[in-house]
């Protein structure tokens, strides 16, 4: 029987998903497509709209974290640490992933430079699509996450506040942030927040998009320089 994970390659709600069965040392097969043709795998397999979806048998989930618990049964204790860790986890799933969705989506969608790397995992045959559907793609995501000039400037203010409360919690000079081992906690902050940290070991490489506009860059220069963005360099070296 084989595990089968649908995913958006690039999304990051798709990498913690992934992050997590390659730590419980899960054998799956990766489906992924881009944004406008992953909802026929994703109706084949039960859902609706969202990925991750994951197939194991009779068993289908289809949300990140039942996947991280999923994931988790079949290793148990590898990512489910005390209860601060799961409180933190859904926070991040809350307000960190939307926010960095959309500031990330708002940089980003108007460029064709990095073709290669959203369309690296999926078909060939959605790769060479791109170029014709791609108005009617950027416009179901602008209008669908709101990605507005208005909606990255509340991302923006959002992702101020948690990297700085990120940063106020590792104050005390912690290597983690639950508890004193990796947990889904630092899996969920670092792979959601990694549209905006860009850490090297990314499986979508993210760290090679480059040539943002310089206010852009130097936001992310200045999330990469706190606590908050050092650990996800660090969770992305030590631990992905």
């Amino acid at each position: 029987m084989t595990t089968t994970l649908i995913t958006i390659p690039f999304s990051h709600y798709c990498e913690k998903a992934r992050w997590a069965l390659d730590a419980c040392g899960v054998d799956y097969v990766e489906d992924g497509h881009l944004p406008i043709f992953v909802y026929r795998a994703v109706w084949r397999a039960g859902g609706k709209r969202t990925v991750p979806v994951l197939v194991d048998g009779d068993t289908k989930l289809f949300d990140s974290t039942d996947i991280v618990a999923w994931a988790d049964t079949r290793k148990p204790g590898t990512l489910l640490g005390p209860a601060s860790a799961l409180e933190l986890e859904d926070e991040f799933d809350k307000q960190l992933g939307p926010a960095a969705r959309r500031w990330a989506y708002f940089q980003l969608l108007p460029r064709r430079d990095i073709d290669q790397l959203i369309t690296a995992g999926v078909p060939a045959w959605e790769a060479k699509a791109l170029r014709f559907v791609r108005p009617l793609a950027l416009a179901m995501i602008r209008r669908g996450l709101k990605v507005t000039p208005e909606g990255k400037a509340k991302s923006e203010a959002k992702l101020d506040g948690l990297f700085a409360k990120i940063d106020a919690l590792m104050a005390d000079g912690r290597k983690f942030l639950a508890g004193d081992r990796f947990s889904v906690a630092d899996l969920t902050w670092a792979s959601l927040a990694a549209p905006v940290i860009r850490p090297v070991g990314h499986p979508s490489k993210y760290e090679q998009m480059k040539g943002f506009a310089p206010e852009a860059q130097a936001k992310m220069d200045e999330w990469t320089a706190t606590r908050g963005g050092q650990h996800v360099l660090a969770m992305y070296r030590d631990h992905r």
